[in-house]
């Protein structure tokens, strides 16, 4: 599972710049909080379950069918995850982050007034600089992350659109000496420019 997670993201992100399909192109932007539920283990020590959250502000450029490039800013937390049956635990940290994505929308599906479902999957990586809360160790990782999403565009002029999306991001997280797979539920807002109906 996480050759393939680490294929399929490094695929994605490799095409970024290489796919742009004539016809319309638009300009997204928005805001997303997500869920997740992170797993970390390490070579000696046990897997172990945090809980935690990820606030991000995304800017998207994407054409008829591709998504060339995505960028996201945002700011991750985990909680200390539960402890062994040998009193063994993994600290909680927190951090500020850029992604850096690729992927596909599919074509829109017309929902009568309502505007239009895009069903879309995204690729790539990220690099985060964090450091464990309540102490002074500071330390950056590399991740790659697969993200299947869904949004609403609802119609708010000649031209552009805005709406909710609903994301399922998973990530594969190199933490310093140890490894987390983080997968999570997102929800967004997103205002999109040139939108196609």
């Amino acid at each position: 599972m996480l050759r393939t997670l680490t294929a399929i993201s490094l695929l994605f992100l490799s095409s970024a710049f290489a796919r742009a399909q004539p016809g319309v192109q638009q300009f997204n932007v928005d805001l997303a909080a997500s869920g997740l539920l992170p797993v970390t283990w390490a070579s000696d020590s046990p897997a172990l379950v945090h809980l935690g959250f990820d606030l991000k502000f995304g800017l998207e450029y994407d054409s008829a069918i591709s998504v060339p490039v995505r960028l996201e800013i945002g700011y991750i937390r985990s909680s200390a995850s539960r402890v062994s049956r040998l009193g063994e635990l993994y600290k909680a940290w927190e951090g500020l982050r850029v992604d850096l994505l690729s992927g596909y929308d599919f074509a829109p599906r017309p929902i009568g007034r309502w505007g239009s479902l895009v069903f879309g999957i995204l690729g790539g990586g990220a690099i985060t600089a964090a450091d464990y809360s309540s102490t002074a160790l500071a330390y950056a990782y590399p991740s790659l992350i697969l993200e299947p999403r869904v949004a609403l565009n609802q119609r708010v002029g000649k031209g552009s659109a805005q709406g909710p999306w609903l994301a399922a991001p998973m990530e594969l997280m190199f933490r310093a000496g140890t490894r987390t797979l983080a997968p999570g539920l997102g929800l967004g807002w997103r205002y999109r420019l040139g939108a196609a109906f």
